[in-house]
């Protein structure tokens, strides 16, 4: 199925080239273009497209605020931010706030191309899997199969994709995450501590307090992070090899700051630069968030 486009940036000749590149390449069709915020979300909710093309520093309302206005009224499409802004910290506040890529100008055509690509191709995923899911919880509900197992096949899954399935930290990580769904099951206004949590397996796994609990969960901490960093590796690995790679567009900037990810293609081209960063709340809150 076509997808739909709708471009928001001041600059006419930016639209102009965003919507020559869609129509060239057959990515889809532009239906809405407009050239500031004032009426950016109603038309978003109007037109509800598969993608929106957004600068950032837009007259009257920024991108960012149309972006968590448009998705607190519904919008379920997918956000591509592009802007000549390099601020780190403003970059990292667009993708908290939903966008699923950054791209910076001045435009490189060839990674818009690849980064719709990848996108459109994600989006034909997640409708599939929309349709898995509905299938495989009705038969679940049928067979009353526990749902932890089900659970636990998405999390292998998830895993296999990003290269820790077996990895060691790999089943601890598991728990770390059933902990959490559950205990957001219990307090879902509540905020949970990963050190709280981090206690509790240790203690599950000693059946008491161990004496030697803080040397111990220091190492399970550090075994969660290695797991976590072994996944940026294999997601940078594959970035490096196909920027358009479809594991690579999702998993990229769900579950780690996109920016952290160009850093250790940076480290695998070049192993004189710093390696990339994890942080591991994100990534747990990510994977959670991709169950739910």
């Amino acid at each position: 199925m076509e997808k739909t486009f709708l471009i928001v940036d001041d600059d006419i000749n930016i639209i102009k080239m965003l919507g020559l590149l869609i129509k060239k390449n057959n990515l889809g069709k532009v239906i809405c273009e407009i050239d500031s915020g004032r009426d950016a979300v109603q038309e978003i909710i109007f037109y509800n497209p598969d993608i929106v093309l957004i600068d950032l520093l837009l007259p009257i309302v920024d991108g960012i605020e149309i972006m968590k206005a448009s998705k607190k009224q519904g919008y379920k499409g997918k956000f591509i931010m592009i802007s000549q802004v390099e601020d780190e910290a403003v970059v990292s506040k667009a993708y908290e706030n939903g966008i699923i890529f950054f791209i910076s100008k001045p435009i490189n055509s060839i990674e818009v191309i690849n980064v719709i690509k990848g996108i459109c191709h994600n989006i034909e995923l997640e409708n599939s899997l929309a349709l898995i899911k509905s299938a495989v919880f009705n038969l679940n509900s049928d067979k009353n199969v526990p749902k932890e197992l089900f659970l636990d096949e998405q999390i292998a899954n998830i895993f296999a994709d990003i290269g820790i399935a077996g990895a060691v930290g790999s089943n601890e990580l598991i728990v770390i995450i059933h902990k959490i769904i559950n205990f957001k099951k219990r307090n879902p206004t509540s905020t949970y501590k990963l050190q709280k949590i981090y206690d509790e397996i240790l203690q599950q796994e000693n059946g008491e307090v161990d004496v030697n609990i803080k040397a111990n969960k220091k190492a399970l901490e550090q075994r969660i992070r290695r797991t976590i960093q072994k996944a940026l590796e294999t997601i940078s690995e594959l970035g490096c090899d196909d920027y358009s790679s479809s594991v690579f567009m999702e998993y990229s900037t769900l579950l780690f700051d996109f920016k952290q990810v160009r850093q250790e293609m940076r480290h695998i081209n070049n192993p004189l630069e710093e390696p990339g960063k994890i942080n591991t709340k994100k990534f747990i809150e990510s994977i959670i968030t991709k169950l739910s």
